[in-house]
């Protein structure tokens, strides 16, 4: 087997803000025991860092800071952003990755004067579903398909959450959850007709607006914002349905959704638009063709669920893990080290200046969130500190019994606290109860009785 001189990732992701496929599948890859540089590219937080961290034994964070190995390293390069491909050879790669992430038209078309170039100077490329495969094959034959996939062992854990964050809303009988970015491709339409025929069940949204200010103003719709990623199942282990409400474009007709994966390893069924890589699952999720369909399967998502199905999603879920993913990336690499005849190199040093990792507090600058209804459009100021804008949370508090004396919209906490905060903690809002899902019931809300297969809650 031919050995890994080390991959580096060029700077165009922040490692900690809304962690994605590159992060994901480097993670894993690190634990499989390569060496990965990667090259952060900061986004908006407190402070500057500047420095090499450490994350775990193989996979070092790169801040403002340029990687240095002797010349006769060369490592794999792998990247996402097809701009960077006049730059990626200097530095010195023995292999070029290129991963195709989304479709280069729409909300990617700036990506569009660099994607040919990207998938034909490759020495391999990875795509994430079918379409992407299907159009860099046809330029480069050295194409692998490698969907998207989850972090199980992490979302599984939303099962038994009896964590209360200190902003979890008043929730109603059932909650209908989203969790990702709330962008363009997101069919808000739907969203606020979801919460007209479901008045007694909670929307709650769960990550930041992207692109988009006008959003519906609905009672029973919950905004919490961006969530880091250690927090995210606190808040979706609240879920009793989680869906994906993307409009049908070219763009999202490439997209293989990451959240589907994280909704079945969680257990909960899934409602999604028509997009081709969902439709693939259609016996293990609810596929939806149009609007009314997608409402109808909300429906029959709470009415008619029970436990098989549910193990049925785990079981998919488990197998489309992101380590079962990164060992896929790791054998295509390998394949093509071989077929290239590239010698056994030097590995990339570790460097010696690297401190412990540490997970960042973050804050984000803008001006006011609209929300609009069919009254009148709201203006919701953003907490502020030192007159600028901001959202999200607080620095971390000290102690979780901190939580109950603060303001639901300024506490926070790290996922340090949340793994020792006792599981019957009050945090000053109403005692959630939680049940574990057995075969015959299900988690439910606000101490309400648990319902029964077949029996529809709102």
């Amino acid at each position: 087997m031919t050995t890994m001189p080390g991959i580096i990732y060029p700077p165009n992701l922040e490692f900690d803000y809304l962690v994605q496929r590159p992060q994901q599948l480097l993670k894993s890859l690190s634990e499989l025991g390569v060496t990965v540089y990667f090259l952060n590219q900061p986004a908006y937080h407190q402070g500057q860092y500047q420095g090499i961290e450490r994350y775990n034994q193989h996979l070092f964070l790169f801040h403002h800071t340029e990687p240095s190995y002797p010349a006769t390293t060369r490592p794999v390069i792998y990247y996402s952003n097809p701009a960077q491909v006049d730059i990626i050879r200097g530095y010195n790669p023995c292999l070029i990755v290129f991963d195709s992430l989304d479709e280069p038209v729409g909300e990617f078309s700036s990506w569009q004067p660099y994607y040919h170039q990207a998938v034909s100077s490759a020495d391999l490329v990875l795509a994430a579903s079918d379409k992407l495969y299907a159009r860099a094959e046809a330029i480069n034959p050295h194409t692998h398909l490698l969907p998207n996939g989850c972090d199980y062992n992490y979302f599984k854990r939303a099962r038994s959450n009896q964590f209360i964050p200190p902003d979890l809303p008043e929730l109603g009988r059932a909650v209908i959850g989203y969790m990702g970015a709330v962008a363009s491709w997101c069919d808000l339409e739907l969203l606020d007709k979801l919460a007209q025929v479901f008045p007694d069940c909670s929307l709650l949204i769960i990550g930041p607006l992207y692109n988009v200010r006008n959003i519906p103003l609905r009672s029973n719709i919950h905004w919490l914002g961006y969530k880091a990623y250690e927090e995210l199942i606190y808040y979706a282990g609240y879920f009793d349905v989680g869906i994906i409400p993307f409009k049908q474009s070219e763009m999202t007709a490439a997209v293989n959704p990451i959240k589907m994966w994280e909704y079945m390893a969680m257990g909960i069924p899934v409602v999604t638009t028509a997009l081709p890589e969902t439709q693939k699952y259609s016996e293990e999720l609810y596929y939806s063709p149009g609007r009314q369909d997608f409402i109808n399967n909300v429906r029959r998502a709470l009415k008619q669920e029970n436990w098989e199905k549910c193990e049925r999603r785990m079981t998919l879920a488990r197998e489309n893990s992101w380590m079962a993913r990164a060992e896929q990336m790791l054998e295509a690499i390998q394949e093509r080290l071989r077929a290239k005849a590239i010698p056994s190199g030097q590995n990339l040093p570790i460097p010696a200046s690297a401190s412990p990792y540490k997970r960042k507090n973050w804050f984000y600058q803008g001006e006011h969130v609209h929300f609009q209804s069919r009254a009148k459009t709201y203006a919701v100021p953003r907490q502020k500190e030192n007159l600028r804008e901001i959202v999200i949370s607080a620095p971390p508090v000290l102690s979780a019994i901190c939580l109950h004396h603060m303001n639901r919209e300024q506490a926070a906490y790290s996922f340090d606290i949340i793994k020792q905060t006792p599981a019957g903690l009050n945090t000053g809002g109403n005692q959630v109860a939680i049940s574990i899902q057995t075969a015959n019931s299900f988690h439910y809300k606000n101490g309400q009785k648990p319902y029964l297969p077949g029996e529809y809650p709102c």
